[in-house]
């Protein structure tokens, strides 16, 4: 098997729900107990590179726990450059920044032999579809005598070994918030999509051990079969430059939302982002309710009229990546609200 992120964290004694939080440990954080913190960073708009440019594509991963194959992502991308339309599911190809409770598309583009491509979301739905699941659940007793139980190396198919793998990948990971609420309570389970073949797999639909041991630790083999939401987006394509400079002038447009120079701002609106932008704290914190100056500066940078009482939310929530020209330079604003 890879040498896995959970691998990583065993490696440093590192295990259950303390890895969420190592996994997690260098994301954003709002720093302290301030129920608001706008927090800034310049943007470099001189050369746009990633997360909007992807030169090769396959590399975005799939909403699932095991990605789809390179071979898939080609066709789909073969079919959207030769058409300029492609329909695929689970596979978000314009990418999300979180926005409070939601999620808003961020500009995204291409790059095929020196050609440049916007890439934008046509239609989106979301499809019920009947999918068997495959889960480890680590158990603290041993397991029963002449229980079956699976240990390295597995005797299981490419597919199915990539299955588990995952598994136990999502044990050690918790929960991580892109892949969004768990199907079977605190389980966390692989989904058997449409690139892999349940017919095929021995883990479906009564798996051939009740047990893995893994490192000194037991888990109990769990499959069923559920209901699941799957997304669905047709995206398309228009061709926007033929060389670096040309792309760079247009992806700069694309993504700066406006110049806060020219809306007004008051003095305390300004201090506002100032103490967002700063080397030190780099950050604007403050309590419940939003003053209005910290009201003033959400308006400009388009949060405001999206922000709910912060009493309507039930966890943390973020606002990502509005990147705006201000003062002499352009800035990238994330606004944390901790409820």
């Amino acid at each position: 098997m890879r040498c896995s992120r959970r691998r990583a964290l065993r490696l440093l004694g590192i295990t259950g729900a303390t890895a969420a939080t190592a996994a997690t440990a260098g994301c954003l954080s709002s720093g302290s107990l301030n129920s608001y913190a706008l927090i800034g960073d310049e943007f470099d708009a001189s050369s746009i590179g990633r997360p909007y440019l992807w030169p090769d594509p396959t590399e975005i991963d799939a909403t699932t726990r095991v990605d789809f194959a390179t071979e898939a992502k080609e066709a789909s991308l073969t079919e959207l450059f030769e058409t300029g339309e492609v329909t695929v599911r689970q596979w978000p190809l314009v990418g999300r920044d979180k926005w409070g409770t939601e999620t808003r598309p961020r500009p995204t583009f291409l790059e095929r032999d020196g050609t440049f491509y916007e890439v934008r979301i046509a239609e989106e739905r979301v499809l019920e579809r009947e999918r068997w699941h495959f889960a480890v659940d680590r158990v603290d007793e041993t397991p029963p005598d002449g229980a079956a139980v699976a240990e390295p190396p597995f005797d299981l198919s490419d597919q199915d070994e990539r299955v588990l793998d995952a598994a136990l990948d999502a044990v050690y990971a918790g929960h991580d918030g892109f892949l969004g609420d768990h199907q079977f309570d605190e389980l966390q389970t692989v989904e058997f999509h449409h690139g892999l073949d349940a017919d095929a797999s021995a883990l479906v639909p009564s798996p051939p051990f009740e047990y893995v041991e893994y490192e000194d630790e037991f888990f109990r083999a769990v499959a069923e079969r559920r209901t699941v939401e799957v997304p669905e987006w047709t995206y398309v394509i228009d061709e926007i430059a033929a060389s670096p400079g040309g792309f760079n002038e247009y992806a700069r447009d694309a993504i700066v939302e406006g110049d806060l120079g020219s809306v007004g701002l008051s003095d305390g609106a300004r201090g506002v982002l100032d103490d967002a932008i700063a080397e030190d704290p780099r950050r604007y914190g403050e309590g419940a309710p939003p003053s209005d100056d910290l009201d003033e500066a959400l308006g400009a940078l388009g949060i405001a009229e999206d922000l709910e009482p912060i009493d309507s939310y039930e966890e943390r929530v973020d606002f990502r990546n509005v990147v705006v020209e201000y003062r002499d330079g352009v800035y990238r604003f994330d606004l944390i609200v901790s409820p």
